[in-house]
């Protein structure tokens, strides 16, 4: 389950998954760039990501969809990624 918030501090929704990732952010980029996903950006701590709005991308599941505060949008981009994360969730 996602739990979506718009941000405190700029036009964004943070989205939160309820279980726990532990990412490889090298590979979770290669699967978003097949999804059509712009690779801006990698580390291992951050992956930054646009499809239509920037999104921030972190080892632990958390997502940033900025320059936003539809949070229907926002999850639906994020289910996307999330797609993409599963083989590193947490059993």
């Amino acid at each position: 389950m996602l739990i979506a918030k718009p941000c405190t501090s700029m036009k964004a929704i943070n989205i939160t998954p309820e279980e726990k990732y532990d990412i490889d952010m090298e590979e979770l980029c290669e699967c978003l760039a097949e999804k059509g996903f712009q690779i801006k950006r990698v580390t291992r701590f951050l992956a930054l990501v646009k499809k239509k709005y920037d999104i921030s991308v972190f080892p632990s599941g958390k997502i940033i969809v900025k320059d936003t505060d539809d949070k229907d949008e926002a999850l639906k981009i994020a289910k996307e990624i999330y797609e993409c994360m599963e083989p590193y969730r947490v059993i």
